[in-house]
């Protein structure tokens, strides 16, 4: 999410299909629903370390 004047908004973390794919995301549309399931892990892993640290 991104402010008026186009920054990043200050301790809002998002990952993944979250961040704004719009539902086609990596997988497209047609996807079958396990598949999801590594990219959620491992985004989800990349943004709670991102906003661990952003924290301290």
């Amino acid at each position: 999410m991104l402010t008026e004047s186009g920054q990043p908004l200050p301790g809002l973390y998002a990952a993944g299909e979250v961040a704004g794919f719009g539902g086609g995301g990596y997988h497209g549309y047609r996807a079958l629903e396990g598949t999801f399931l590594g990219g959620c892990l491992f985004s989800g892993r990349v943004a709670g370390r991102a906003a661990a640290q952003a924290l301290g």
